[in-house]
């Protein structure tokens, strides 16, 4: 769950971090690593979302005009 909400809000580098962490402990009790996944794509999606608004010049507060 930590992983979705600081790839989702925060920084995408620690959803992809905190969704591997949970898919590897998915797997060791035998749950389902729906939630990992989540993270890893909500923190790509962050980061590629990030770089595309830094390329445009959209990212808020990033200019300073």
């Amino acid at each position: 769950m930590l992983g979705i909400v600081l790839g989702l809000i925060c920084c995408g580098i620690f959803g992809i971090v905190f969704g591997y962490l949970s898919i590897r402990d998915a797997r060791r009790y035998g749950q389902s690593p729906l939630l990992g996944y989540l993270a890893i794509a909500f923190g790509v999606i962050n980061i590629i979302g990030g770089a595309i608004l830094r390329a445009t010049g959209n990212y808020p507060f990033w200019n300073n005009d």
